[in-house]
């Protein structure tokens, strides 16, 4: 920032909207390198932006982003059904289903889906909204107004697309809550199938065969996290080359990755693929030299 005329702590003074204040960021000739995480949209314009070389900017500006997903749960036949509930529920509720890995799509082979879906619900009964200072709840508010009218207006879409399993309400007269909800019987191309939320909002969809499975799960323009629930080994070689997506988990849910362990970042629409906590995400933020001296 010193290269630009600017005094150094200068960002804790910047003030204006996110948007004139990241345009101009985003698009001044001495910003070298860009590492951002958000929405689609914004990613995208950024993305767009970042790629105008500027008057006076003698590099190509860097960019890393993650920008969300869609993601699935998929559940076999011979699945560990319990686990597969349990693992459905954290993934799509846990902070209030404000994560860009959260669980809001669930694809269940026919053979088990009245079982999973049923537990899914009675699970999802059990969970308490509130205070989140309290230990004995479960999932708190969402983050804000904007948040909060986009999630309904959402869950009212869902209400047209679905089958409205539990939830569906909203409190805004102190704070900002949202019952976890659950639509059930939804067609893999409908909106709350395919559009991101972001809020605590899961649906249900049934599949012929695993096969048929993968394709639901890949049916969407994201691809950055996805669990699959089965005790078919073959199946699970399957997904793992199949199942298009940078994290993709084993008889567990498709939240909370370890870093260091599961090096974090997806592909197609959900950003770079940059791989944040993994043993590589230094170096995209280094500029490479090499330096030979003969004798």
């Amino acid at each position: 920032m010193e290269e630009a005329g600017l005094p150094p702590g200068v960002l804790n003074y910047l003030s204006g909207g996110e948007a004139e204040v990241g345009e101009y960021l985003v698009e001044h000739p001495k910003t070298r390198f860009i590492s951002f995480t958000g929405s689609r949209a914004v990613g995208c314009r950024i993305y767009e932006r970042a790629a105008i070389v500027q008057s006076g900017q003698k590099w190509l500006k860097r960019v890393i982003a993650e920008m969300g997903g869609k993601d699935a749960i998929i559940v076999d036949k011979d699945a560990d059904l319990e686990l597969a509930a349990q693992s459905i529920v954290v993934s799509a509720f846990g902070f209030s289903g404000q994560k860009c890995s959260a669980c809001s799509r669930v694809i269940v082979l026919e053979d088990v889906y009245e079982q999973v879906l049923n537990r899914v619900v009675e699970l999802t009964k059990q969970l308490i909204v509130g205070d989140p200072e309290k230990p004995s709840t479960f999932m708190g508010p969402v983050i804000d107004e904007t948040a909060y009218n986009k999630v309904m207006h959402y869950i009212d879409i869902g209400k047209q697309e679905g089958k409205l399993m539990t939830g569906g309400e909203g409190d805004s007269s102190k704070g900002f809550f949202i019952q976890p909800t659950v639509f059930a019987n939804v067609d893999p191309n409908a909106r709350i199938m395919q559009e991101e939320i972001f809020g605590p909002v899961v649906a249900f969809t049934k599949a012929k065969d695993f096969d048929h499975a993968l394709d639901i799960a890949n049916n969407t323009e994201y691809g950055l996290t996805g669990a699959v629930i089965s005790r078919n080994r073959s199946n699970l070689e399957k997904a793992r080359e199949e199942f298009h997506v940078g994290n993709l988990y084993f008889n567990r849910g498709c939240t909370g990755a370890i870093v260091g362990y599961q090096p974090f970042g997806g592909f197609n629409m959900s950003g770079t693929d940059s791989k944040a906590g993994g043993p590589d995400y230094l170096l995209l933020h280094m500029q490479a030299k090499t330096v030979s001296e003969a004798f």
